[in-house]
């Protein structure tokens, strides 16, 4: 990802000429963001094609998806997690389980008690600036050994409301 530069900053003040005090102090700061990557629309059907989502996990994580906040966050209370069971007809345990199978499929990760992160790099919601925020704190770790094959580890930092210059 490109670094932000700043293109253009200017500032205007109000002075008192009488007392020579700064009444009004004004900076306007305008920022280079990195464009919006070319891309395919892909749809979920497919996308779980490809990493192996059974049907019903399919199903699960549409209906964790229409949840989506534009923070790239899920929050799963009591009562729409009960909702959500309802709707599927599936058990509080099954529910809990393909919770489970999400975070191991790097489709999400756990932040905190019912409160999930969606992988920014496959699911956005909101402006482009900040889905760039969400893919630069949510990391993504891939290691390979003869012993254990491939390993993914995802953790998601805290995000900054704005971006760094």
């Amino acid at each position: 990802m490109a670094t932000k530069k700043v293109v253009q900053s200017t500032s205007s003040q109000v002075v008192n000429f009488q007392t020579g005090e700064v009444i009004e102090s004004t900076t306007h700061n305008v920022f280079q963001l990195p464009s919006e990557p070319p891309y395919v629309k892909l749809y979920l059907d497919d996308l779980c094609v490809l990493i192996n989502v059974s049907d019903s996990l399919k199903t699960f994580l549409l209906s964790l998806l229409r949840r989506l906040d534009f923070e790239g966050y899920i929050l799963l209370s009591p009562r729409s997690r009960k909702e959500i069971a309802a709707n599927l007809g599936i058990a509080d345990q099954t529910f809990r389980n393909r919770l489970n199978e999400l975070c191991k499929k790097d489709l999400i990760c756990r932040v905190s008690t019912n409160e999930y992160q969606v992988n920014p790099l496959y699911f956005g919601r909101g402006e482009w600036r900040k889905i760039c925020m969400q893919r630069q704190a949510f990391q993504l770790r891939v290691t390979y050994s003869a012993e254990r094959g491939r390993q993914v580890e995802t953790s998601a930092v805290s995000v900054q409301d704005e971006l760094p210059l």
